[in-house]
């Protein structure tokens, strides 16, 4: 129950909701990308990501000096097609 919880805690936030729309829609991104996409800073973003990796929707991949970010597929267990696919099609500014 409390792992359910932290993931719609997780995703209760707009900022959290925009990058994971970015991720369902660029798999493997990193920070730096994210941010920059977002227009927002990379301390933001940072803390965003840990918010959505505590809740395990969001996987870390090192390659090289890069990490890569991706959706986990916990996400898909926790939230419905129609949603994954309304956020997929949302528009990110």
């Amino acid at each position: 129950m409390q792992e359910l919880a932290r993931a719609f805690s997780a995703v209760g936030s707009e900022e959290r909701l925009r990058i994971l729309s970015l991720l369902l829609k660029n798999p493997r991104v990193g920070c730096g990308e994210l941010a920059q996409l977002l227009g927002l800073s990379q301390p933001a973003v940072s803390y965003h990501l840990r918010v959505l990796e505590m809740a395990d929707l969001i996987t870390k991949v090192r390659e090289g000096r890069r990490r890569c970010i991706s959706v986990s597929p916990r996400l898909r267990a926790i939230l419905r097609d129609d949603v994954i696919h309304w956020l997929r099609e949302q528009e990110v500014s």
